[in-house]
């Protein structure tokens, strides 16, 4: 097992790998599932025609949560369609006396339609103002009452908490998919790059030397083979415990679930060591090497979604995408997040299974320039 340890020695020998297989997936990850789960900040605009003591006390509450701009009527439209604001309202001139003599009493709101980031503020303002026009109906008309009411609901034991909406279930396991994909991204480069030793033996001439030993040529190949995939299977046990510690990820709630996430990326890692050893043996140079890793790597993050969801490319380029090894990792990965269990993804793992035996067979069968091993 020399050609084996030494291997392992040589990877972890060098800070540029140590980097690839740790360093950039958590860091990559620490902000790209940051920005998915910081609160939203709100930003509010006021038009107050009504200018009373309920709109004014309104609005000091709102700031207090919020980020309020007072606006005139006229360019309310024009803040809300340039996204200046996230939400405007607008009271009307006698609104608060309608209110308190219990007529039907209502506040103008704008928003856009698209999309739903200020529908969890748009839920706290309408829960308040209802709970407001309650007031005002038990007040019975009584100005000095209604206002009474407000103070005791301000100052009552009564809360509400809001949640974000990317808190569900759905998003969290969006959030746990994206931050394997970038996974993929640490393996695919590491893995390229390190099965490149086997480049570096045959051009020092440590590949030559080796045929006057005992040692046979399957012996050779299948220690740096075992060392790729053991450093791999490292890189996958440390990035699965050590990234939900730092980020609002998880990668199953299960023991069972987490082995299984484990296993399917093992998987995967073993196609990037095919794709590492294919490009090795026939590259010439290791300049050569490292730029054809570049040009096979990044167009099979992009096809598979490993770098951003699959469903926002043309129809045409995720159709291809179907036929790239990246997509079935990151499908099965998904499937097992939801909890379908491994049985669910068996077509996924054989095919990258597959891909593996194609690949491995192409380059062992082929026969090199120097080679005589």
């Amino acid at each position: 097992m020399t050609i084996f340890w030494n291997n392992i020695k040589r990877i972890f020998l060098r800070k540029t790998n140590i980097i690839c297989m740790v360093v950039v997936p958590i860091v990559v990850n620490i902000i790209v599932v940051s920005l998915m789960t910081s609160n939203s900040s709100y930003t509010v605009g006021i038009t107050d025609n009504d200018q009373t003591k309920f709109t004014e006390q309104f609005v000091e509450t709102l700031s207090e949560k919020y980020d309020v701009v007072e606006l005139d009527e006229d360019e309310v439209s024009s803040k809300v369609i340039n996204s200046k604001v996230d939400l405007a309202l607008v009271f009307d001139e006698g609104y608060t006396a309608k209110l308190i003599a219990g007529e039907d009493a209502a506040v103008k709101s704008y928003m856009l339609t698209d999309g739903n980031n200020a529908q969890p503020l748009k839920m706290n303002l309408n829960s308040y103002l209802s709970a407001i026009k309650e007031i005002a109906g038990a007040a019975g008309s009584d100005e000095e009452a209604f206002y009474q009411g407000i103070e005791d609901y301000s100052n009552s034991d009564y809360q509400v908490e809001y949640k974000n909406l990317a808190s569900s279930v759905s998003d969290d396991i969006e959030r746990s998919v994206t931050s394997l994909g970038y996974l993929a991204l640490g393996m695919m480069f590491l893995m390229s790059f390190s099965t490149m030793l086997i480049l570096e033996d045959k051009m020092v001439g440590v590949f030559d030397r080796l045929t006057v030993t005992p040692l046979r040529k399957s012996s050779y190949y299948v220690q740096n083979l075992l060392s790729f995939f053991v450093v791999s299977c490292i890189q996958i046990v440390v990035i699965v415990n050590v990234l939900p510690n730092i980020v609002d990820i998880s990668y199953g709630d299960t023991t069972q679930r987490v082995m299984e996430i484990i296993l399917v990326s093992a998987v995967f890692a073993m196609v990037c060591i095919a794709i590492g050893i294919l490009i090795s043996r026939f590259a010439k140079s290791t300049l050569f090497a490292g730029s054809f890793v570049s040009l096979v790597n990044i167009p099979l993050l992009m096809l598979g979604g490993c770098l951003w969801p699959r469903e926002i490319m043309p129809e045409t380029v995720q159709k291809i995408g179907d036929f790239m090894p990246t997509t079935w990792y990151m499908q099965a990965a998904e499937s097992v997040l939801y909890g379908d269990g491994l049985g669910a993804v068996r077509n996924e793992i054989l095919y990258m299974l597959a891909v593996v035996v194609v690949l491995l067979t192409i380059a062992f069968v082929a026969k090199t320039d120097k080679e005589t091993l």
